[in-house]
């Protein structure tokens, strides 16, 4: 994302625009000192803000400890805890709905097929009914039965787009209506965006849809229209459309979408119609629970991908700060890493295991920050005391480690990882599969990596030689099973990453 965002008021008591150019940030709350002032007595003086980050190229938003909140694509966001933002997010505040657009087009994340302006208005007596319908409220039992039929696939969609699909179906399978269609952001223009549709709707112009029940259903109200009650909005009297109907697809409290549907067929009774039309709004109250499902899931993802890029970095830290204490073993904790993660695949592990491999790997020699830099950096034989010194760096890693949550699963391998498979290695002098798995597995990595680097007292030794000593060392200092795996890396990546250390 390149930055240029817009902010558009959607919803609420007044009108916004507002660019978002990177670098800088945004203040919204009551206080006039905000970038954008909000006047109602539920938003707090400073209330939410975007601000630009740089390291991650996107824009993210926190709620400042507000009293009423901030919402999120209609869930509320934990006060304090920044979450990125993306085109299409509609931001809730007290008495106004923010939509962030594209800067150059407006255009939202969600796929659009085409955009249209819808100009008309209709009169104020005019045959759209825009009594809520609550759901299955007046349904027969085979209607129903239908609509349930259309939860499963509905509720199982994985997306918006698999959701659109199963709602079009839904109505052309559960009503007489023909044309249907799934848009969004009605603005103060009329423009929409049409993102899934069928029938004549999928190649219709602007003045087959009515602003008016458009705008209805974008707060959050449905509406019908049957074309027999009298006079109605002059789009669709100037169309053969006998009715229409348009509901919210609701993520919480903010219309995400509105599901737009009408029918030409003169044959079709009025009652059928309405109970048509009821249907449509049904299903639209049904396919708002799944919308709100994923609106809930994408914002959990969010903050989980955020976590992760936290705990990312810290690790990384973490790598960079004993590199910089022990410069004759720079990329020593990224080649380790690599290795273990390619071995954890060659084992037959599970993404979560490879990932956690990785990761450990990383950070396997971490407690090498509390021994003295003399003796990391000695260039010749070490003696028994400094070499004591040298073995305490997986215990001291431990430590370091243990009281960080997203490590605590990792502790074995950095604390293990100088175990020998005959029990003769330390701190604890563990054998066989009594040493944890991790630390099993990055031993024979490290060690690798050890022998074929370079050092401040000799040369790396040719990965032949390197790999011949592994296999002469399985059963002995490296676990048996863990040792045949790592025989069957391919190597290159590795060897570009030593390469790239020498240059």
């Amino acid at each position: 994302m390149d930055g240029f965002l817009q902010l558009v008021s959607v919803g609420g008591s007044q009108s916004v625009h507002h660019k978002l150019v990177p670098p800088g940030q945004l203040l919204l709350g009551r206080s006039r000192d905000c970038d954008i002032t909000v006047q109602s007595p539920q938003i707090s003086r400073q209330h939410a803000q975007l601000f630009w980050e740089p390291n991650e190229l996107a824009w993210s938003l926190v709620d400042l400890g507000s009293r009423s909140g901030t919402h999120l694509n209609g869930e509320r966001i934990p006060s304090g805890r920044p979450c990125l933002i993306r085109k299409g997010d509609r931001i809730g505040l007290p008495d106004l709905t923010l939509q962030v657009r594209d800067g150059s087009d407006a255009s939202t994340i969600m796929e659009s097929i085409r955009r249209l302006r819808v100009t008309e208005d209709v009169q104020p007596d005019t045959s759209i009914d825009f009594t809520p319908v609550e759901l299955a409220e007046d349904l027969d039992s085979n209607r129903l039965a239908t609509l349930l039929t259309f939860s499963k696939d509905i509720h199982d969609a994985p997306d918006e787009r698999r959701l659109f699909d199963a709602i079009l179906q839904g109505v052309t399978s559960g009503t007489c209506l023909d044309n249907a269609a799934v848009v969004s952001c009605i603005g103060d223009e009329g423009d929409i965006d049409m993102h899934a549709a069928t029938g004549e709707l999928a190649t219709a112009t602007s003045d087959r849809f009515s602003r008016t029940l458009l705008r209805s259903a974008t707060s959050g109200t449905p509406g019908r229209y049957l074309a027999s009650g009298g006079s109605g909005a002059e789009s669709l009297v100037s169309l053969p459309v006998q009715a229409a109907g348009c509901a919210p697809l609701m993520a919480r409290d903010t219309a995400i979408a509105c599901l737009y549907v009408d029918g030409t067929d003169p044959k079709v009774p009025d009652e059928q119609l309405r109970r048509d039309l009821d249907f449509v709004i049904a299903l639209a109250q049904l396919a708002s629970v799944a919308m709100s499902n994923l609106a809930r899931s994408d914002l959990e993802r969010r903050f989980a991908e955020s976590r992760s890029r936290l705990f990312e970095g810290t690790v990384r830290a973490m790598a960079a700060a004993i590199d910089a204490k022990d410069p004759y073993t720079r990329g020593h904790s990224d080649r380790v890493s690599w290795l273990s993660g390619e071995l954890a695949k060659a084992l037959g592990r599970d993404e979560q295991g490879i990932e956690a491999a990785r990761v450990c790997g990383q950070v396997h020699d971490v407690g090498k920050i509390g021994v003295p830099e003399t003796v990391l950096i000695k260039p010749g034989r070490l003696t028994d005391e400094e070499f004591g010194l040298i073995k305490e760096h997986p215990a001291i890693g431990y430590r370091i480690l243990q009281d960080i949550p997203g490590m605590r699963d990792l502790l074995g391998g950095v604390r293990h990882h100088h175990e020998r498979w005959d029990g003769g290695g330390y701190p604890d002098g563990l054998a066989g599969e009594s040493i944890p798995d991790l630390g099993r597995l990055v031993a024979v990595a490290d060690t690798f990596d050890a022998m074929r680097s370079a050092r401040a007292y000799r040369a790396g030794r040719p990965v032949e030689e390197v790999l011949e000593e592994i296999k002469r060392c399985s059963g002995s200092q490296f676990d048996p099973v863990m040792a045949e795996a790592f025989l069957k890396i391919d190597l290159a990546t590795y060897e570009s990453m030593l390469a790239s250390e020498l240059d």
